[in-house]
């Protein structure tokens, strides 16, 4: 029998860990290029905005997501800017399919299959039906990057369960250090990031190593949490009074926003009893976790594994291991995926955000299944019949795409004859700001209503300093909105003492723009 702590299949894993993350790749090829909200609304911008240092410049051209740490955005940016969009896409997707790697090596150090190559063969499949979930085919591809910073915690939580149960302080903070950088990235990384930590509440054996390791993991992930995001929420702090603003202005007081929290949260579960129908409810309307249509049984069947599981290793006598299962890694893995889930829902609800917990599912499943007192071939049978079930009933969402162009932003701006002097103004709810790189650099962009404020709220400094800015303004000015949003663009240009000039008006397109983007010279109203 092949041991829990057999060695790693380094050279079958080398074959897989190029092949599967080539393969998605290619996957995201055959679909057609990301066009999501998100990478129109601030992702392409905030790379931009952060590389030309246009903070303080431009104002609330992204709106809210305009004030998150740029860093992730800034790979996609410059490989854009620079490569073909086929190129690029392919990257992106192998990238994406990296998460093969730590799934591998949890399913790996989970299983007990005597055979080695069996127990690699097994290992590779669980990891595989990781990276087909609802939720990781929908953003194959895609600038979210939920299956990017989602790399942070899997590798933690493999570098945990492979030393099982000797991992102690130096490999412990590494993991931590790893799973941190999520979170410096991508703050919804959050809850699977802190659940790999507290798991040790669970699956440590003393109340010593309980708190040893999860202090350990918990100081590591800090640190490199802070290190890539510290200093962009301390100039938040310095500009604005709030490093994490606009969030939690209630408590920060800042007088650039409301005394709000603003967060956003889907709050799927508006109780206990919503928590515990939560499968029922989701499967119902998929969209209390998300704005687009999808079906995936995985996050439901953990609502029945997840306990299973739990209880069959705290019933394992001493701690031994099962005939497929080893008991130690596996209690931590459930418990990692209870706690994550648990803080997600709690925290965000958006069903992006539990991509982790997505892609650990299969191994959840075959595992608990792998410690019930059955006879080994009746669990691989009912393990098998219940990821085939899960894998066919699949149904990812579309967060919208276009076809593939050359330029993956490739944006029409009609000639400006002064940049130096010209001013544009955005209004509406229309993500806009992916357009504004490629409008002259000196050309200064305001935003003056969208999600995070408008006329409508003077106690908002921003709303005070760009009308100071659009009064005391002597150049040209334009307005750039969507044309079936024409009578917003109007009401809130008015209030700014502006009209448009409809003779004057132009287009401006893009291959990732959905319309024509009106694009047309203001005059001032008498008084204006």
């Amino acid at each position: 029998m092949t041991p829990a702590g057999a060695p790693f299949p380094w050279r079958i894993a080398s074959i897989l860990f190029v092949l599967v993350p080539a393969s998605y790749g290619v996957l995201a090829l055959s679909l057609d290029m990301d066009a999501n909200w998100d990478l129109r609304n601030y992702h392409y911008y905030n790379a931009y905005a952060f590389l030309e240092d246009r903070r303080g410049f431009d104002f609330l051209v992204a709106d809210v997501p305009g004030f998150y740490n740029p860093l992730i955005d800034v790979p996609f940016f410059l490989a854009a800017e620079a490569w073909p969009a086929r190129l690029v896409g392919f990257l992106l997707g192998v990238a994406q399919g990296l998460n093969f790697l730590p799934l591998f090596g949890i399913a790996w150090s989970v299983l007990r299959v005597e055979d080695a190559r069996r127990r690699a063969v097994v290992a590779a499949i669980l990891a595989g039906l990781g990276l087909v979930g609802a939720g990781a085919l929908s953003e194959v591809g895609t600038t979210f990057y939920d299956n990017i910073v989602s790399l942070g915690p899997l590798v933690a939580l493999w570098f945990v369960v492979a030393e099982w149960p000797t991992a102690r302080g130096r490999s412990i903070a590494v993991a931590g250090a790893i799973a941190g950088l999520a979170v410096g990235l991508k703050i919804p990384a959050g809850p699977l990031v802190a659940a790999v930590g507290l798991a040790f509440f669970v699956s440590a054996t003393t109340w010593a190593r309980r708190l040893e390791c999860t202090a350990t993991f918990g100081v590591g992930a800090v640190v490199s949490a802070v290190v890539l995001a510290g200093p962009w929420n301390y100039g938040l702090w310095l500009d604005y009074g709030n490093p994490l603003f606009p969030y939690l202005n209630a408590v920060f007081e800042s007088p650039w926003a409301l005394l709000q929290d603003y967060r956003h949260s889907l709050k799927p579960a508006q109780g206990w009893i919503d928590a515990l129908l939560f499968p029922a409810l989701v499967i119902a309307d998929p969209r209390i976790v998300g704005e687009v249509e999808f079906f995936d049984l995985r996050i439901p069947l953990l609502y029945v594994f997840v306990p299973i599981g739990l209880i069959a290793t705290w019933q394992s006598r001493a701690g031994s291991d099962a005939p497929l299962v080893a008991v130690g890694p596996a209690r931590h893995v459930f418990a990692t995926v209870a706690i994550a889930f648990g803080l997600w829902l709690t925290l965000f609800g958006h069903y992006r955000y539990a991509m982790g917990v997505e892609m650990l599912a299969p191994i959840v499943i075959a595992a608990a299944i792998g410690l019930l007192s059955l006879t080994r071939r009746v669990q691989f049978g009912f393990a098998a019949v219940v990821l085939i079930v899960v894998a066919v009933t699949v149904r990812p969402g579309d967060w919208g795409r276009t076809a593939w162009s050359d330029k993956w932003v490739r944006v029409t701006v009609p000639p400006i004859a002064e940049p130096d002097r010209t001013l544009v103004l955005l209004t509406g709810y229309e993500p806009l700001s992916f357009l504004v790189p490629s409008f002259p650099p000196n050309v200064r962009v305001l935003r003056i209503h969208g999600y995070f404020t408008g006329p409508q709220e003077p106690a908002n400094r921003f709303n005070t300093v760009m009308r100071a800015t659009v009064n005391g303004h002597t150049g040209p000015m334009f307005a750039l909105f969507i044309p079936n949003d024409a009578d917003t663009a109007r009401r809130n240009l008015d209030a700014y003492g502006l009209v448009i000039d409809p003779g004057g008006c132009r287009s401006v397109e893009s291959s990732i723009g959905y319309m024509p983007y009106g694009f047309c010279p203001l005059v001032r109203t008498p008084g204006g």
